[in-house]
């Protein structure tokens, strides 16, 4: 007969044959209520990964969740289409790699698709199309999302992350205030256009300029093996009213410069400006054994030789969510009033910020880029960062089929903010 024990004494202690049927039957009753739960709790899980994550979490239409899940169940292939303003598309091979993996068929703009993705803005170019979205239609970009990417708008922003900035030629009287009261500041011309990064002192800034502003410049930049470098994390907004974002917490974009800062020299662009051919992590040596002979990532090889240096990298990361988080929440109200005149909500962003790192292990943001660069064509090893973060996105925003994927996998790379 078996014993059961809930004591210090329980090598004395029996139960009766009485007692141990009676406890027998209510274990069996309780094994059928457990088998029970479970069978409802995974028919309802089925149902809820059918559901797109973005449909749980906002007013769009029954009718839009009646056609996905019966496209799911009749086998019907979603489709999508690109917009873009380049007769090329090497720039978008891993975004319909993943979209392959997923399912999706490509089909013309004109047709109706299931997902738009489009690499340039629609919504000055296409305006009432993207006001007037069927409910099933989704598009990876946020109409009003341009307060958070536009540069001047983002570096005019007064927030304490940001170097002072000054538009041209409105403020031209508070720059020239400014830098007369800071006289060892130096200062980088910006063109409005994501083009020609300089840095200038003031007397050769052109201040009657429309096509420019300047921002301070950071002369203390935290160094790897002698050259500066910027981090880009890389963000999804889900949804504005409420406001979701999310970062992606696989890896960390790190960019070397390919001069080395010291001794520093202005003229010489490439030893403080990351540009298309930077200097990647695995050619920086001290960085090399982490990334190559240990496989670590971009983030785990940066961290360890932080801690060589005899530093704590943990307030890095810290700072870094802070800072992606307060930015968004800045501009949330200036998005959210914008969206209003859009039918349905069915958008979502994935951009990249751009921040720094000075001696102290300060983090600096410097911008925020909708439709990053995705291309791995200057450096192969970046395709499967990419394709993990899209693919990532995606599921996320419910599209794929995300009902062979358990949740928590789906998930566990990104950070609910």
């Amino acid at each position: 007969m078996p014993r059961f024990s809930d004591s210090e004494d329980a090598d004395e202690e029996f139960y009766s044959y009485q007692a141990y049927c009676h406890n027998r039957r209510r274990t069996l009753m309780s094994k059928r209520f457990v088998v029970f739960f479970l069978c409802a709790t995974l028919a309802s899980a089925v149902v809820v990964e059918f559901l797109p994550f973005k449909i749980l979490n906002s007013n769009v239409s029954l009718r839009s969740l009646i056609k996905k899940t019966t496209d799911l169940q009749f086998g019907k292939q979603p489709t999508y289409a690109i917009y873009s303003n380049s007769p090329k598309e090497d720039h978008l091979v891993h975004v319909k790699n993943v979209l392959s993996y997923l399912g999706y068929r490509r089909v013309p703009f004109e047709d109706d698709w299931d997902l738009l993705w489009a690499h340039d803005y629609p919504y000055l170019r296409l305006p009432e199309r993207m006001k007037n979205l069927e409910p099933h239609q989704t598009v990876n970009h946020l109409p009003g999302c341009g307060f958070l990417t536009n540069k001047v708008d983002l570096c005019t922003t007064p927030l304490p992350f940001l170097p002072r900035a000054f538009r041209l030629p409105s403020e031209q009287e508070e720059f020239l205030k400014y830098a007369m009261n800071n006289l060892g500041a130096l200062f980088v011309e910006k063109n409005n256009q994501h083009r020609l990064i300089a840095i200038r002192s003031p007397n050769e800034i052109n201040l009657d300029s429309n096509d420019s502003f300047v921002q301070e410049y950071i002369q203390n930049p935290f160094l790897v093996n002698g050259y500066k470098f910027d981090i880009g994390a890389y963000v999804v907004i889900t949804s504005v009213n409420p406001l979701r974002a999310y970062i992606y917490k696989g890896d960390i974009l790190f960019r070397y410069c390919p001069v080395k800062y010291y001794p520093f020299d202005p003229s010489i662009v490439d030893k403080y400006v990351v540009g298309d051919d930077y200097l990647p992590t695995w050619e920086v040596p001290s960085l090399k054994k982490y990334y190559i002979r240990y496989s670590g990532s971009m983030r785990a090889a940066f961290d360890a030789y932080v801690r060589d240096q005899s530093l704590d990298p943990s307030g890095i990361w810290t700072q870094v969510e802070d800072i992606i988080r307060r930015t968004i929440i800045s501009k949330e109200q200036d998005i959210a009033r914008l969206l209003r005149s859009y039918k349905t909500q069915n958008f979502f962003e994935l951009m990249r910020f751009d921040l720094i790192i000075d001696k102290d292990l300060k983090v600096i943001l410097m911008e925020a880029n909708m439709s990053p660069n995705l291309s791995s064509a200057h450096f192969k090893p970046n395709s499967l960062l990419y394709e993990q973060i899209l693919y990532s996105a995606l599921n996320l925003v419910g599209i794929g089929s995300p009902i062979k994927h358990k949740t928590k996998d789906r998930y566990e790379r990104w950070n609910l903010e």
